[in-house]
């Protein structure tokens, strides 16, 4: 299991994850948040098993209902501006994770979609914020259609939910090849780590990509935030090609996977 209190432990070491802490917890609009993560344990992740993952990656592609994209133009949907930059008070990985514990499996595209509208807290995570904000962006003057509006939401959900499934695919084929490979939402939304083995601090993410990640985008990095820890931090990247396969989860190769198992080992001997 791990918790916020072993994530401050850990990461809460230097001036600038004390200031991003403080700035967070003090934070007017994160008055439901801050409680929220602080609370939150992570442990079902760590019973995964890569073929998991697999299943519900492969969902996606057999099964319309379970593309996270559906029918959504990409071009169309990031004309939208607002909403290609819209964060809400929640980040994604915050309702992700709250899902993956509260249904104790990792859901489909379909079964996340119905938990955040039918669950009362996810709902007020992410799914009426979500309406909140398309419905403001459609009746904007000048502004989309509410479908234009709602299919740009639809797209930052759907990149969202994939870059999750990407991130427990790695973590998953990680902690199978014996690492003790370990996460949390604020490890992720707040100081941009996306897991961690000991002291080494991994970043996921696909090249070229508008933002590296589904929340907060990756203007900031842990290497920024960690630089003057003592001890130091290791870091290791893991870095996609853009996907080229419309409805698939992009995934790292077996290749890619099993050097960043060897330079872990190392890491952490």
């Amino acid at each position: 299991m791990t918790t916020a209190e072993d994530v401050l432990d850990l990461f809460k070491v230097t001036s600038p994850t004390e200031v991003a802490f403080s700035k967070w917890t003090g934070d007017a609009t994160k008055v439901d948040v801050v409680p929220h993560v602080m609370a939150h344990r992570v442990s079902f992740v760590y019973d995964l098993t890569p073929e998991d993952v697999e299943r519900v990656c492969n969902a996606t592609k057999r099964d319309r209902r379970n593309h996270a994209l559906g029918d959504v133009k990409r071009k169309e949907a990031e004309s939208v501006t607002d909403i290609v930059d819209w964060h809400p008070a929640f980040a994604f990985i915050h309702a992700l994770h709250y899902a993956i514990e509260s249904l104790r499996e990792i859901p489909t595209w379909l079964e996340f979609s119905r938990f955040i509208r039918d669950d009362p807290k996810a709902n007020a995570m992410l799914w009426n914020p979500a309406c909140q904000m398309a419905r403001t962006v459609s009746d904007a003057p000048d502004g989309p259609s509410w479908r234009v509006a709602w299919d740009s939401v639809r797209w930052r959900l759907g990149n969202a939910y994939y870059s999750f499934l990407r991130e427990m695919y790695v973590v998953s084929n990680l902690r199978a090849s014996g690492l003790d490979i370990r996460v949390h939402p604020l490890a992720d939304a707040l100081f941009k780590v996306d897991f961690w083995c000991g002291r080494t601090i991994c970043s996921l993410f696909v090249k070229n990509a508008k933002f590296h990640k589904d929340n907060e985008g990756r203007k900031i990095s842990p290497r920024q935030l960690m630089r003057d820890a003592a001890p130091k931090f290791h870091f290791h990247d893991i870095q996609l090609d853009k996907a080229t396969e419309w409805g698939r989860v992009h995934l790292p190769s077996t290749e890619q996977l099993r050097e960043a198992a060897e330079r872990l080992r190392v890491a952490v001997q």
